[in-house]
């Protein structure tokens, strides 16, 4: 067989029909489409995240998102704001409270010895100048748990209390309720040698 075209026997020339050019109609449609689709899924995406942003405060946006107004959050030392019903359900609810002029905290108002057991009620606490939180468990006999205005046990062996994440802005504050910031189980060191 030789090497120019024209050696070539007829039955391995190409037909007529690969003359014609390649319908490209359907392709164009379909990366068209995932184009837009990929777009608008952008656009929800941006649209869920400026959420907090763009909303009246108080509300409650997509992602378990609160918002709230900065007035919402009382004066260094002051008792915590109580946010629960209607805003957010029991289940959510949460003690809002300023512990600096840079850090502002939210409590959440349920609490359980240990990760996994019944959970008490936690109800603030001032006695004199001091703020305080208490959370009187049922399940555990009966007992009462303080815990400091950072919300740190005050009895050795206790976990802290556990918190949301928050975000402060000028005009607004933040709460994440889906990102609950739980406090480790407290285990005793191992003695030194």
């Amino acid at each position: 067989m030789g090497t120019r075209y024209e050696d070539q026997p007829p039955e391995l020339w190409a037909g007529p029909e690969s003359l014609d050019p390649t319908p490209v109609t359907k392709q164009f449609v379909l990366v068209g489409a995932f184009l837009a689709i990929g777009l608008g899924l952008v656009g929800v995406v941006a649209a869920l995240a400026v959420a907090p942003q763009i909303v009246t405060p108080p509300a409650l946006v997509a992602g378990e998102r609160l918002v709230l107004p900065v007035s919402a959050v009382r004066a260094v030392g002051a008792p915590a704001n109580d946010i629960g019903p209607p805003l957010v359900d029991q289940r959510h609810a949460f003690w809002l409270s300023r512990l600096s002029a840079t850090e502002v905290v939210a409590f959440r108002a349920r609490w359980s010895p240990k990760v996994g057991e019944p959970e008490c009620p936690v109800q603030i606490a001032v006695s004199g100048a001091a703020l305080a939180y208490v959370a009187s468990c049922e399940a555990s006999a009966g007992r009462v748990f303080v815990f400091d205005a950072r919300g740190d046990s005050r009895d050795a062996g206790w976990r802290s209390l556990d918190r949301y994440l928050v975000s402060v802005s000028e005009d607004r504050v933040i709460v994440n309720l889906s990102r609950l910031i739980v406090a480790p189980e407290r285990t005793s060191a191992p003695p030194s040698p």
